[in-house]
């Protein structure tokens, strides 16, 4: 029996683990991928798309397949199920895959898997698909069904950017939770030659490189193969991180000797620049709930040789005595629902559930109560989250102010000039994936800055 490639084989098991242990989707991608040494970058950039893309478009794909099959998805076995997905994918998303090889894998994988009977079904499935091609979606008189099939997102979820953003700007965000981002990193040093050298060796070896409109040595990076295969990596040049990410970290205005508590700080990118701006004579504690996250600090920090970050596991919602009202800046990026990272972690937008946002706003809340007592009199807060919820973000940036006493502290001045737009309210924005238009994408994050009397 002919078998179906080996990148299929291993991407049908990458979807079944994901749909039958529940677990964190690109976590098993790259456990899965970085356990078979052998593959080129060309199959394991075929694996991370096609599981990517199945997870991401699993709505739309499960719609297609109800169209044409005689039995629905949900009442498929899983191997069927994700088969079919793949198969799908192939033939709408992926133009270097032929229709016939996408349709012969999908068999073959279904036969090897155990499934000769169903052969027929899968390539009756597909073999449709592939001859109707333009899948029609939902009348728009259903505008949730609508958008969720088009979109490949929740009905939950687009009702939430309905009522709260309008038709057009849902569309804009949700669209643009699906195109492909590029890498963006940030040079850590003051050398500007070594960051002109280290963009100059990225273009000679083929990575599309595009300065940052937003922020100051931060680049936009594509066709990038390994980032630690980039130049500068090894010696601590610069480190990965999102415009917004970076942006709530800038908009902290550390000063030289401050001491800095950053309470939820891994992966640690935040926290590097903050103790780039604290210099040698301050210092940022580094905190977070487990001994990976921290040793994922350590090992920025020390790449980057920033020998200012002191990293400890902490639980924030567990008030720390020796802090009271010590540090110059906190900076509080919360656990949160995370619907602003869909870009880049394709399985959120499965997970959403309005009871577990209430738990979060919660959480967030015994945390920053937390953060205001750390702080000095006079004291910074920045308290961000990577979503755009107003449970998780607003009502708890007024909880700061009408409970906790802090007076919000304008964002204007340091905000680059195509954001600055954004402050209608003092001392908050909400950056939204896609917008402004035109502009590189970033993640969809809210900041808000106070000041403690």
């Amino acid at each position: 029996m002919k078998k179906a490639t080996a990148g299929r084989r291993l991407t049908l098991d990458i979807l079944l683990a994901v749909e039958n242990d529940g677990g964190k989707a690109d976590a098993l991608i790259r456990n899965a991928l970085n356990k078979d040494f052998d593959m080129s970058d060309r199959d394991r950039a075929f694996v991370s798309r096609l599981s990517r893309g199945c997870i991401e478009k699993r709505i739309f794909l499960d719609y297609a397949a109800d169209l044409f099959a005689s039995k629905k998805t949900a009442k498929m076995k899983p191997v069927i199920r994700n088969v079919i997905r793949m198969g799908i994918y192939q033939l709408l998303f992926m133009d270097s895959v032929p229709d016939a090889t996408a349709c012969n894998e999908a068999v073959m994988l279904a036969e090897e898997r155990g499934f000769k009977g169903l052969t027929g079904f899968v390539n009756g499935v597909l073999r449709n698909i592939a001859r109707n091609k333009e899948i029609e979606l939902p009348d728009e008189s259903n505008i949730l069904k609508h958008l969720s099939i088009k979109y490949a997102m929740p009905e939950d979820l687009c009702g939430i950017y309905l009522e709260r953003f309008g038709r057009e700007r849902c569309e804009r965000l949700l669209a643009a939770c699906d195109t492909e981002r590029p890498l963006s990193v940030r040079f850590i040093c003051e050398d500007k030659t070594a960051e002109k050298i280290a963009a100059e060796n990225w273009k000679a070896a083929a990575v599309d490189v595009e300065y940052s409109p937003y922020l100051e040595h931060m680049y936009f990076l594509k066709n990038v193969h390994g980032v630690e295969l980039l130049h500068g990596y090894d010696e601590g040049l610069f480190m990965v991180i999102d415009t917004s990410s970076a942006l709530a970290a800038i908009c902290a205005d550390v000063h030289k000797g401050d001491l800095v508590v950053d309470l939820c700080a891994a992966p640690g990118g935040k926290s590097m620049i903050l103790a780039e701006a604290a210099g040698n004579q301050g210092k940022v504690l580094a905190f977070d709930i487990s001994e990976d996250k921290c040793s994922l600090i350590d090992e920025n920090a020390g790449r980057l040789k920033l020998n200012n970050i002191e990293s400890a596991v902490r639980n924030a919602t567990v008030f720390n005595d020796e802090l009271e009202g010590k540090a110059d800046v906190v900076m509080a990026d919360l656990p949160c629902s995370g619907l602003g990272v869909m870009g880049r972690k394709c399985d959120i937008r499965h997970n959403v559930d309005s009871s577990k946002i209430e738990e979060l706003a919660a959480l967030q809340r015994k945390i920053l109560a937390n953060a205001v007592r750390y702080l000095k009199s006079g004291g910074t807060l920045i308290f961000s989250t990577c979503t755009v919820n107003i449970k998780e973000n607003e009502e708890n940036a007024d909880f700061l102010i009408k409970e906790a006493g802090l007076k919000a502290d304008p964002l204007e001045g340091y905000l680059p000039k195509q954001l600055k737009y954004l402050e209608k309210e003092t001392g908050r924005v909400q950056l939204l994936c896609g917008e402004p238009e035109g502009l590189p994408l970033t993640d969809s994050f809210f900041i808000s800055r106070f000041k403690k009397p």
